[in-house]
């Protein structure tokens, strides 16, 4: 079942998401898309400076290296909220960074 949801992350100039499936990541913004060639892990990564006006997406490995999937360079004029669309089977646990 597939559908097109215009407030959806990724959709929207408002939001950029990264997807994960068993053919490979996939970075969303205004509802472009761009495959990302480097390898993706269930673990996922983010930093924002907001300040600096990047966002950077991260795959994180089981020995906690971190691969960059897809960096983002803007300007953000309003505070920014994570969301997780997870699913069916699937959890999200959020780990603060030591």
């Amino acid at each position: 079942m597939s559908f097109f949801c215009f407030h959806c992350f990724g959709y929207n100039d408002q939001s950029w998401s990264v997807s994960l499936a068993n053919s490979g990541c996939t970075f969303w913004h205004n509802e472009m898309k761009i495959k990302i060639p480097n390898p993706c892990s269930s673990r996922m990564g983010l930093y924002l400076n907001h300040k600096a006006g990047t966002l950077s997406f991260y795959s994180v490995s089981c020995s906690e290296q971190l691969v960059l999937l897809h960096k983002v360079q803007t300007t953000f004029s309003q505070p920014l909220y994570p969301g997780f669309m997870v699913s069916k089977g699937a959890s999200v646990k959020i780990i603060k960074q030591q």
